[in-house]
């Protein structure tokens, strides 16, 4: 009876230990950890309105369960919309955005935490097209004048920034307009340049450009239609001369029997007779092939 009673009495604390240890077991696995966000990141952290901005989420659960988040997207403190990315259509520069992220593992949803704000940044302006005015400069042009056309997908007001650079140097103006006569340019002599559009807090990428100082066709001293001179004993120098200091081969095209020019140093002469007034038609031409017809009238003194 003794020999029962002390197996009985194994088997009953066994037992005790067994599904006690079962139970504590049961009631540590009912209790269950939130999810924690410890740090959420807006990436781009400079963006543009044609970013797509996603959020970086740092989180933990003591548990060990796999986390999930409801992230909510807010533009200017209204709610936009959800998901782990975010693109608004309506986004503009200077609008701020920030984010609420929500953790859940599953069975319990953590504390809700909010992301700092970003603010929408502005766009590149760009210059699609560059015009250079006049279009072929000479030795005697005053100035050059440079005109772009821009886009800016903010709409931001453009100031044109031009660097210039001419025989070698960098000119310190950086208008787009150049005055050339300070330069003292000589035919063939090259200007070259970069324009940049800047709309105060972006610049675009350079513009280059280059401008080639071209041959100058001959020109008037003084513009005279109207000459006296004796027509029986004319001699008159053609007030023409030369911008690049080329040469000048001068030519009749129309004048009276009797009536000559000196082909290098531009000098009408001869004997009209009794004609009274006449006119003469002149060319000069310089080494490069550019020229300038002119006429005149010649009456008697």
């Amino acid at each position: 009876m003794k020999k029962h009673t002390v197996v009985f009495f194994l088997i009953f604390a066994l037992c005790l230990i067994q599904c006690g240890g079962k139970k504590r077991e049961e009631g540590e696995a009912a209790v269950n950890n939130a999810p924690v966000v410890q740090n959420i990141t807006l990436l781009p952290l400079h963006p543009t309105v044609q970013s797509e901005i996603t959020a970086r989420i740092l989180s933990s659960d003591k548990d060990g369960d796999p986390i999930t988040y409801q992230v909510k997207w807010f533009v200017n403190g209204q709610e936009i919309g959800e998901g782990m990315s975010f693109h608004y259509g309506d986004i503009k520069k200077g609008d701020n955005i920030f984010a609420e992220v929500t953790p859940h593992d599953g069975k319990v949803s953590g504390a809700t935490v909010r992301s700092s704000e970003i603010t929408i940044g502005g766009l590149p302006p760009r210059i699609v097209s560059l015009s250079i005015m006049p279009e072929v400069v000479y030795v005697t042009t005053p100035q050059v004048v440079l005109n772009a056309l821009f886009e800016d997908p903010d709409q931001d007001p453009i100031n044109l920034i031009v660097h210039w650079l001419a025989k070698d140097q960098v000119l310190p103006d950086t208008s787009n307009v150049l005055n050339l006569p300070p330069i003292d340019l000589r035919k063939n002599d090259v200007i070259t340049g970069a324009a940049f559009a800047d709309d105060g807090q972006h610049r675009s990428e350079a513009f280059s450009f280059e401008i080639t100082v071209a041959n100058s066709p001959p020109a008037f001293t003084t513009k005279i239609d109207s000459v006296k001179c004796s027509t029986d004993s004319v001699h008159y120098t053609l007030p023409i001369y030369d911008p690049d200091g080329d040469p000048l081969e001068f030519e009749l095209l129309d004048a009276p029997s009797g009536i000559s020019i000196d082909a290098e140093q531009g000098v009408i002469h001869g004997d009209a007779g009794e004609s009274g007034a006449f006119e003469v038609m002149v060319r000069a031409t310089d080494t490069d092939g550019a020229y300038l017809d002119a006429q005149f009238t010649l009456t008697p003194k």
